[in-house]
């Protein structure tokens, strides 16, 4: 049938081709195994990245819709702070203008003990007695006296009370104004 004749050089140099081409496989293989590993860590890798980078846009997303929150919370409280100063100034006007009760219970009629009389003091300060540590006393802002009423059972009584909260030492001076008994007694028979 087949008539072969190998030589001992044709057995060497089949022998050399089928090493080689056994490398060349081997090589092949590994190549390919190699490439297959880096696009899969190349495809892992670029999820990876495109999850993150969604993630970072929902982030963002977020941070623009809070920004817009925000940005409204801050005016309204630009708002609340511009009515917030215009009542402070009203009330601080009140506050110099009117007279402020110091120590004064108002109780229901039926309660009334007629047994205390008001008495209204004015308070002056002078400015230099100040002691400078205090540099935002409200007494500083004291021009033309502050009113309070006192209730005590004697005029004595009435200016020890007020006293003990606005000092000789301190640089206050305090001045009878009016003694209130009469309307206290007009308002007790009233009753």
């Amino acid at each position: 049938m087949f008539d072969f004749n190998f030589d001992v050089m044709s057995i060497a140099y089949v022998l050399v081709l089928a090493a080689n081409l056994a490398l060349i496989l081997l090589v092949g293989n590994l190549t390919f195994e190699r490439a297959r590993d880096a696009w899969s860590s190349v495809a892992s890798r670029t999820r990876y990245l495109q999850s993150g980078l969604d993630q970072l846009r929902t982030a963002a997303e977020h941070a623009e819709a809070q920004t817009v929150e925000a940005a409204k919370d801050i005016a309204a409280a630009k708002q609340k702070l511009a009515n917030a100063e215009v009542e402070l100034a009203a009330l601080k006007k009140r506050h110099a203008e009117e007279k402020l009760p110091f120590v004064y219970r108002v109780t229901p009629p039926e309660n009334f003990d007629p047994g205390g009389m008001i008495w209204e003091f004015i308070a002056h300060h002078d400015n230099e007695g100040m002691k400078e540590t205090d540099p935002d006393h409200p007494a500083r802002q004291w021009t033309n006296g502050r009113f309070y009423l006192v209730q005590a059972a004697t005029q004595k009584a009435a200016i020890r009370q007020l006293e003990r909260h606005l000092p000789d030492s301190e640089g206050f001076r305090l001045a009878l104004v009016k003694n209130h008994g009469d309307v206290i007694a007009s308002f007790a028979e009233a009753v």
